[in-house]
């Protein structure tokens, strides 16, 4: 059975790109995801990248069920009680804090309790502007979206993030399926309007990829709001690793798939602990969650092109770590 409802439109760009990878993959690693189409569909994000020495972007989201995360969470409460019992948050960039460091074997094992799909999206630096003009013409695009004052730089990572997000709503929730989202809070996040605003352009994106008509209600906040969730900062969390460690693994990582189910090694050298107990971790397969990369990359003809990749193995250590990946999406069309 099949979890990822595929994108047909060839005219969504990217998100169509993307969503023909990880069908591909699907079809050669049957199982590769877990479906999550019971109860209230429940979504966490964050982001790695977003600085001007980056080689890459990677946004990742923990996609789970009300129902499996209420199960989940007794696990969760266990670990901190343990590891973490004043209350210190994780996050990539603190992992080396000996405390932080001593809890992550813990963490990940208690993460790897959930029934959840880890999806994370690498977008390489030379893909450029998802919209493919000037950004005032997506200003104008979306009036209620954006405003005049919106920057460049912001109205991008705006259509990036809810691209994804509509990608992965119309592709893995149903239509009657009521969800909640929690972000990381940046700076397209940053006020009520802002949230307001980034909302309604995931709602126009979702229509234009699902074409539903009447979809159940999606609520939406960030991991800063007084009435987040108390399990907020650590789904977030989740998402924060994969997508730092990604970012860190990105040269070494294959570019393209060019055929089914292709396998390649690879090796630890030049990569941090962080991102070693990750791959490793991941490797292992953990006993409920499943996790997917799919890429964004520029080939030799100057088109951006999507893969969609998978690590498993024995772990980098041993440096028998394989990646099994789906042929590459082919587009040069830009997204949005």
């Amino acid at each position: 059975m099949t979890v990822w409802n595929h994108i047909t439109d060839q005219d969504a760009g990217y998100a169509f790109s993307l969503s023909d990878a990880v069908v591909a993959l699907e079809e050669a690693n049957p199982g590769v995801l877990v479906p999550l189409d019971h109860g209230r569909m429940v979504m966490a994000s964050d982001y790695s990248g977003q600085h001007k020495n980056a080689s890459h972007e990677s946004y990742s989201f923990v996609v789970t069920s009300e129902e499996d995360l209420r199960c989940w969470l007794p696990a969760l409460r266990g670990f901190r009680d343990t590891w973490l019992p004043d209350g210190r948050t994780l996050s990539f960039k603190k992992l080396n804090e000996p405390v932080r460091w001593r809890a992550v074997p813990a963490f990940l094992s208690t993460v790897g309790k959930l029934t959840a799909n880890l999806i994370t999206v690498m977008v390489a630096r030379e893909v450029g502007s998802f919209f493919g003009g000037d950004h005032r013409e997506l200003v104008s695009a979306f009036p209620d979206c954006f405003c005049d004052s919106t920057k460049p730089g912001t109205a991008e990572k705006m259509l990036r993030h809810a691209t994804f997000v509509a990608l992965l709503t119309a592709a893995l929730r149903r239509e009657d399926q009521e969800m909640l989202w929690v972000s990381d809070h940046d700076e397209t996040l940053d006020s009520h309007d802002r949230r307001e605003a980034f909302a309604r352009l995931a709602t126009y994106l979702t229509y234009g990829l699902s074409r539903w008509r009447q979809p159940a209600a999606t609520w939406f906040g960030t991991t800063e709001l007084d009435a987040a969730p108390d399990w907020a900062e650590d789904l977030a969390a989740v998402a924060d690793y994969a997508a730092g460690a990604y970012c860190k693994m990105s040269e070494q990582l294959p570019r393209f798939f060019g055929v089914r189910n292709s396998r390649i090694s690879m090796s630890p050298k030049g990569l941090d602990r962080r991102v070693l107990a990750f791959a490793d971790w991941l490797a292992a397969g953990p006993s409920h969650l499943r996790h997917v990369l799919l890429r964004l990359e520029v080939d030799t003809t100057d088109s951006a092109r999507a893969s969609a990749q998978v690590l498993s193995g024995n772990g980098l250590r041993s440096s028998k770590l394989d990646l099994r990946g789906g042929r590459s999406g082919g587009s040069g069309v830009r997204g949005g």
